[in-house]
């Protein structure tokens, strides 16, 4: 299998932690990162030892590249997913696609006439707890379902970092809904939805949303980014799943290490950790199996089509909190 030349654009905090995995994955060889931020992108060349552009569209242009991974923030995906498609590379997209269906379709449709594989990041696919979970909803092992709950709540350092770029509900939000998707099997039918305001100078603090599926379940889902700094764990996270013969019960969170000296830390040990010199963990999982796709040429486990689905649910959930009514999908 030969190795396979790949480029991250946008080297944030999680397009860093892409370009770690990437540079350490076996038949990978990262080659070249792109960002706006001069100073960053410096940072970021020097780490991975890799060449580095302002300008995403001269990364793309290289001979030498196979594929990119795009980790620019939420509504700034579709134009280097595009320009990539058009080049001839294929694509991962982290997570959401794009913040509309229609951008949603441009990407997918350039990634379609290009003849080139498109993967969408929904890394809860790829948590061995999700999965388990999804699994035995899956196998019938509770019976058919009858409701769904999730919650994904941050501390406030994401809100303050990112309200002005994107939405509690496509920053986190988003996770849960691919999620619900998948278990429930089916198309959503309609939404109702709640948010509040009383924290963060823009955009919703939390969103309350209500989820029916055509296929009978019903479904809660619950977002925030405003969790005061003192909270136990960066993220409070959970998955329940209620079935006629059976009930889930999921903790997601990031609780499960806490070193405390001068200060208190929470070492990753989820997405990218480090075992004995090697990176394991979710992320590396997901990156792995968008490589693999490539080589083998198959078909992508979380493709552009399952990537809008969830885009679109996302955006009547906004139109219902948006316009205090309920909205119908189908």
């Amino acid at each position: 299998m030969r190795t396979l030349k790949v480029g991250v654009i946008g080297v944030g905090n999680f397009g860093t932690l892409h370009a770690s995995v990437l540079s350490r994955l076996a038949g990978c060889e990262l080659v070249a990162l792109a960002d706006v931020d001069e100073g960053r992108l410096s940072q970021a060349c020097r780490w991975f030892g890799t060449e580095g552009y302002t300008d995403f569209k001269d990364l793309i242009r290289r001979d030498d590249i196979d594929a990119v991974s795009v980790c620019t923030p939420d509504g700034k995906h579709v134009a280097p997913a595009v320009e990539a498609a058009s080049a001839g590379k294929h694509i991962f997209v982290e997570k959401p696609l794009a913040l509309s269906t229609e951008d949603c379709d441009r990407i997918i449709g350039a990634a379609r006439e290009a003849g080139v594989k498109l993967m969408v990041g929904h890394i809860l696919r790829f948590d061995p707890r999700y999965y388990a979970a999804y699994k035995a909803i899956n196998e019938g092992r509770i019976g058919r379902l009858v409701h769904l709950y999730a919650r994904r709540n941050n501390r406030i350092t994401s809100g303050l970092r990112l309200a002005s770029e994107t939405t509690v509900l496509f920053f986190l939000g988003i996770h849960d809904i691919d999620f619900l998707n998948i278990c429930a099997g089916s198309k959503v039918r309609k939404v109702y939805a709640l948010a509040n305001r009383k924290v963060l100078p823009q955009g919703p603090d939390s969103v309350l949303a209500l989820l029916e599926y055509e296929g009978g379940a019903v479904a809660s889902l619950e977002v925030s980014w405003v969790l005061p700094e003192a909270s136990p764990g960066s993220l409070d996270a959970h998955f329940h799943a209620v079935g006629e013969r059976g009930a889930i019960y999921l903790e997601g969170g990031s609780r499960d290490l806490t070193l405390t000296t001068d200060r208190t830390e929470r070492p990753d040990t989820v997405y990218a950790p480090e075992v004995q010199g090697e990176t394991v963990g979710v992320l590396k999982q997901e990156l792995s199996r968008f490589l693999r796709c490539i080589s083998e040429e198959v078909d992508p486990p979380v493709t552009g089509e399952d990537g809008r689905r969830a885009v679109e649910v996302a955006c009547a959930i906004c139109t219902s909190y948006s316009e205090g009514r309920e909205v119908e999908l189908c």
